[in-house]
C-alpha cells in the first residue's frame, strides 16, 4: 500500500484530523462539535493533564478556549463522551480517554497507520 500523504501539523490542526480518522471506527461516532471539544482536551499538556486530563482545572482551560459561558455546556459534552464510550472512569476514580482514541506520545513525529478489513 502506498503512503498517501505526509504533512507536518500543529497540535491545533493535528488532533481534530486525528479524531476524524478515529471517528470512523467508533460504534457511536462523534459530532463535529464533539470532535472540536475533545481535541481541545487532547491539546493540553503538562503536569496538570498527566494527573487528570478531564479534571476541574483542565475543564476551565478548555471552557475558556471554546468560549463557553457556563459550566453546563462543557459538562454536557463530558456526559456525551461517557455515554458514547469515549471516556470512562478508571480505577483511580478519574475520567480517562478510551484506549481506542489514545493520545500519541511523541507529538513531534506521529505516524498513523490505519488498516481496515470490511466484511459484507
Amino acid at each position: 500500500m502506498k503512503r498517501v500523504k505526509k504533512e507536518k501539523l500543529s497540535k491545533k490542526v493535528f488532533y481534530p484530523k486525528y479524531l476524524k480518522l478515529v471517528n470512523v471506527i467508533l460504534p457511536d461516532p462523534l459530532t463535529p462539535k464533539e470532535i472540536e471539544v475533545l481535541s481541545k482536551f487532547m491539546e493540553l499538556e503538562g503536569d496538570l493533564v498527566e494527573e487528570d486530563r478531564f479534571g476541574t482545572q483542565a475543564r476551565t482551560v478548555v471552557r475558556n478556549k471554546l468560549g463557553f459561558k457556563n459550566n453546563s455546556n462543557l459538562d454536557n459534552y463530558i456526559k456525551y463522551f461517557k455515554k458514547k464510550g469515549v471516556l470512562f472512569i478508571n480505577n483511580k476514580g478519574k475520567l480517562q480517554l478510551n484506549p481506542k482514541i489514545s493520545i500519541p506520545k511523541n507529538e513531534n513525529t506521529v505516524e498513523l497507520t490505519f488498516s481496515f478489513k470490511l466484511n459484507a
